[in-house]
């Protein structure tokens, strides 16, 4: 058993703790929510969804704002 066995082992067992901190979160935020902005409603879902789609709105824009300053 040598030193990549062991990186290859911890990999996995990363991805699978995080695939089931993934699956947990998904069950414990089945409430349906909507995300407001002012006075309109924009999107309405399971509260698992908008918060997921609120982070990858933001990680798109913060990618293009820092692609634009470079």
């Amino acid at each position: 058993m040598g030193m990549k066995d062991i990186s290859d082992n911890s990999k996995i067992i990363i991805i699978a703790v995080a695939a089931c901190l993934g699956f947990i979160f998904i069950l414990q935020n089945f409430e349906q929510t909507s995300f407001q902005f002012l006075i309109w409603t924009i999107f309405s879902g399971p509260k698992w969804i908008v918060i997921s789609l609120i982070f990858v709105l933001g990680l798109a824009f913060g990618y293009l704002i820092g692609k634009k300053k470079s």
